[in-house]
């Protein structure tokens, strides 16, 4: 055998052959990929180096007279021994929580390792793995966040999170545009969208060969532009806007960039972001957040639908609907505290199971403005993809519709109650309920709008059904069904928190739209 280094995958392709193994579904950048051989010895899990380095992109290396796997990540070398606890990255030696195996001429390293913060720094990736569900999420890790947007009267409002050791220059780019450049700043994907509401066109956000830069193209050469920093976390904020500034409480950095107008700007050293209130300890109970302002604002409701003993539609890798659910209302609810243009309430904070009257009543006893119940659906044809928006309704609007209402109405049976009750109660609720009824289905109609400018599945468009979480609650409610967790590719993005975050953006987007047509939002602050 010769001393030079031999790919591993042409000395490791051998069948595994493993008692002990079994498959875990991956998702790769919210893409769900061919899943993985493991081994497991106890409660620990084991990943084939083969396959590892194939899916965080390392070339992987065997040394079979000593007994070394080597990985390369960027030109930087990562090395395993075989019956070692010790893996060197770099100049670094890092211990491991158990010992690389050899198992039918195949290396096999802890998977516990590919969770560390260690290795996610070195190789530039961030995994999750849910024991239960055997599903392990993979991201590209990034110093620079996406790009949110959202589009509030006459001003459009940009946000990008960014490491705390970053800094960055804005500038004008003639009359027309704007630029962020963030030396050494690094994102996980190029990404753009068309905004075409008067104000700004488009963004684009680029890695360059030392910078992450972020363009901006103005609808007009009178709009104006300001950026600032805000905290907790760290975002940097673009607010671009038509006329005069907007207001800036006392309480908001005192360093600003502005242009007066845009060919004018110049750029200035932004200050440290100025701390905000940490959010409020999960409970079994309701949660309201950002509550105490003097000023009257918007109350809504963010329902996670299912939890405790119910955990509604699962999963061909096993994900439960309840947790998904939970996951994204709470991503919703930190995204209304950030803004501060909302009061919000969790309907649930935890797996509490809640019973669906009782979520309507703690809705209605906080005035709500707005309510929303969060879903996965489900299919018995794997093939179904996409969203849907539902807003109430005594008759549905086609048979999957009313197939789906059924299900999801089915838990009152876990509360001790007849379904056959419950409906003639919607039949008679509803009859008050015209003035809510339509204005939901025209936010539900600006809800699938705004998610299909966000998210790369399927608008399998708005419907109507009788659903029970909806009926009692004095307000326009709607009920999204944001992916189909029986869809492989679905059930990917649903465990992604990149896939998830676009999610609560469309929704953010499509509240605020409902916001400007009923006059209850001005510009941000």
């Amino acid at each position: 055998m010769s001393a030079a280094a031999i790919l591993l995958s042409s000395l490791l392709a051998a069948p595994f052959g493993i008692a002990n193994g079994e498959e875990i579904a991956v998702s790769l950048g919210g893409k769900s990929r061919d899943s993985l051989s493991t081994y497991r010895v106890g409660e620990a899990v084991y990943l084939s180096a083969k396959e590892a380095g194939e899916l965080y992109g390392g070339q992987v290396y065997w040394y079979p007279v000593s007994g070394r796997v080597q990985m390369s990540f960027r030109g930087q070398p990562l090395q395993f021994l075989v019956d070692s606890d010790e893996v060197r990255l770099g100049e670094n030696k890092v211990k491991m929580d158990a010992s690389v195996m050899l198992r039918t001429s195949a290396a096999f390293i802890p998977l516990a390792f590919f969770l560390s913060e260690e290795f996610s720094a070195f190789a530039g990736m961030d995994s999750t793995y849910n024991p239960r569900t055997k599903f392990l999420s993979v991201e590209k890790r990034s110093s620079v966040g996406s790009v949110r947007w959202f589009s509030y009267k006459d001003t459009t409002r940009l946000t990008v999170e960014l490491d705390e050791r970053l800094s960055y220059k804005p500038a004008a780019r003639g009359v027309g545009g704007l630029e962020v450049s963030i030396p050494f700043g690094t994102v996980s994907s190029a990404e753009a969208a068309q905004i075409d509401d008067g104000v700004v066109e488009y963004f684009t956000l680029k890695q360059q060969s030392n910078a992450a830069k972020l363009s901006v193209k103005l609808a007009d050469p009178k709009v104006h532009w300001r950026l600032k920093e805000l905290g907790d976390p760290r975002r940097l904020v673009i607010d671009v806007y038509l006329g005069d500034a907007p207001s800036v409480p006392k309480d908001e950095p005192r360093r600003e960039t502005r242009s007066e107008p845009p060919a004018k700007a110049k750029a200035e050293t932004a200050a440290p972001p100025a701390p905000e209130p940490s959010a409020p300890a999960a409970s079994a109970g309701p949660v309201i957040l950002g509550a105490g302002s003097d000023k009257v604002k918007r109350r809504i409701v963010v329902d996670a639908g299912h939890g405790g003993k119910d955990p509604g539609a699962t999963g061909r890798s096993g994900t439960q609907e309840k947790d998904v659910n939970l996951s994204a209302a709470q991503e919703l609810a930190k995204l209304l505290k950030q803004e501060g243009t909302f009061e919000v309430m969790l309907t649930r904070a935890d797996d509490t199971f809640v019973p669906l009257a009782d979520r309507s009543r703690l809705a209605n006893e906080f005035g709500a403005d707005l309510f929303i119940s969060l879903h996965c659906n489900a299919s018995h044809t794997h093939r179904d993809s996409g969203f849907e928006v539902y807003f109430l309704s005594e008759k549905a609007s086609d048979p999957e519709a009313q197939k789906l209402a059924d299900f999801e109405n089915s838990v009152v049976e876990l509360e001790g109650k007849s379904v056959q009750d419950e409906q003639a109660a919607v039949i008679l609720g509803e009859l008050s309920k015209t003035e809510n009824i339509n204005a939901a289905s025209e936010w539900a109609a600006l809800l699938a709008r705004d998610l299909s400018r966000r998210v790369d599945v399927e608008n399998r468009g708005v419907k109507q059904a009788g659903f029970y979480v909806l009926r009692g609650t004095h307000a326009p409610a709607v009920l999204f069904e944001m992916a189909y967790l029986t869809n492989k590719g679905d059930e990917a993005k649903l465990e992604s928190k990149k896939y998830r975050r676009r999610i609560v953006d469309g929704i953010y987007a499509g509240i605020l739209d409902y916001a400007k047509r009923e006059g209850w939002v001005a510009a941000p602050r």
